[in-house]
């Protein structure tokens, strides 16, 4: 007797498990139905109701389209903010940015300009005269400073050099400028 009592209970507490499963399942299926026939809801949480789809020409299709968004738009905009008088509160308008810095100057390289010239041409004209002396060879590269400048000859400098300080201490502001700068340098014992 006592197993056909478990054995009810067991039924009893089946039937039970399968009926609240019916019952779930009929809520579920209510509940789909209900959010079929309302779309996603808009911004202010109003769900919106789903049009059917007409079987009409693609204009009339896209004239009602643009109506809904129109009624979407014209309902989404809040009124104005006013105050408890009824004026519309006033709106602070940031004054626009601008900057100093010039955007507008043309982009520039700071590279040298690269000079093309022919390996097979001589960088420069040969000279003959009877009054040049030979050379008995070009120097390996004509533009190494230290080739020409031992080229020029250590008498030359400094007479070039001589020329350009007298030429300096004949102008008034240069002098000046000297006497200022031997001033300075002095040692101050």
């Amino acid at each position: 007797m006592e197993k056909l009592q478990t054995l009810a209970w067991i039924l009893i507490g089946l039937a039970l498990f399968i009926w609240r499963m019916i019952q779930k399942a009929r809520a579920t299926t209510q509940r789909e139905k209900q959010e079929r026939r309302f779309s996603k809801p808009d911004s202010t949480g109003k769900p919106r109701p789903v049009t059917p789809l007409p079987a009409t020409s693609f204009e009339a299709l896209l004239k009602q389209m643009q109506a809904q968004n129109q009624a979407e738009k014209a309902t989404a905009r809040n009124p104005e903010p006013t105050t408890q008088a009824g004026r519309p509160l006033p709106r602070e308008v940031a004054p626009t940015p601008y900057s100093q810095e010039k955007t507008d100057m043309p982009a520039r390289s700071l590279e040298k300009a690269v000079v093309y010239r022919s390996l097979e041409a001589p960088a420069h004209e040969a000279r003959r005269a009877s009054t040049l002396p030979r050379a008995a060879a070009r120097p390996a590269d004509p533009t190494d400073y230290w080739q020409r400048q031992a080229a020029l000859g250590s008498e030359n400098r400094r007479q070039e050099q001589g020329h350009k300080l007298n030429d300096l201490l004949r102008n008034p502001a240069d002098l000046r400028n000297a006497f200022i700068l031997s001033e300075i340098l002095k040692p101050k014992f």
